[in-house]
């Protein structure tokens, strides 16, 4: 059975959220679609938690053009990559670099790994994933002209540089 949305409990929770605090205690929360597109968690629609599903998406979108992106050291194309769902050689992720980026974050919901290490180390990391984040999307909110929201970013942003020195 699917664990209930956190938030309304009504439907099931499809998204993981996880908070780190300025503490490195995680706090998570499992919510529906609809809850998590009111509170602009991300783009809901985006979401592919299924590595399967995110591969078989990509076999039924391959197109001409993708024949077009050739890797210079296995002469793997991007429409190749596309069905076979796998690189050539490690020269691709360089080659389909500007493909691979949007993949990886529907897959990972990151692009950015931030591997083990020690508590301090993943803290760091953490922070740093936070900051990008914050300005990210304070920059998306002036882009969108949508002033109040970039105001109230541009404290947190400001309070989370302050906490963690940067």
């Amino acid at each position: 059975m699917a664990r209930p949305c956190d938030i309304c409990t009504k439907s099931a929770g499809t998204l993981r959220v996880s908070h780190v605090d300025k503490d490195g205690r995680t706090t998570e929360l499992w919510v529906c679609a609809d809850c998590a597109r009111q509170r602009g968690f991300t783009a809901v629609e985006e979401l592919k938690a299924d590595v399967a599903e995110v591969l078989a998406e990509l076999q039924s979108r391959v197109e001409d053009k993708d024949s077009a992106i050739v890797c210079p050291e296995c002469r793997m194309t991007y429409a190749e990559f596309k069905r076979l769902g796998r690189v050539g050689c490690a020269r691709c992720y360089e080659t389909f670099h500007d493909r691979l980026v949007p993949l990886v974050r529907r897959i990972h919901g990151a692009v950015q790994h931030v591997g083990k290490s020690t508590q301090t180390g993943r803290k760091r990391a953490q922070e740093r994933l936070t900051l990008d984040r914050l300005r990210t999307n304070l920059k998306q909110a002036i882009e969108g002209e949508d002033y109040e929201r970039a105001a109230a970013l541009r404290d947190q942003l400001r309070r989370a540089e302050d906490a963690t020195g940067n």
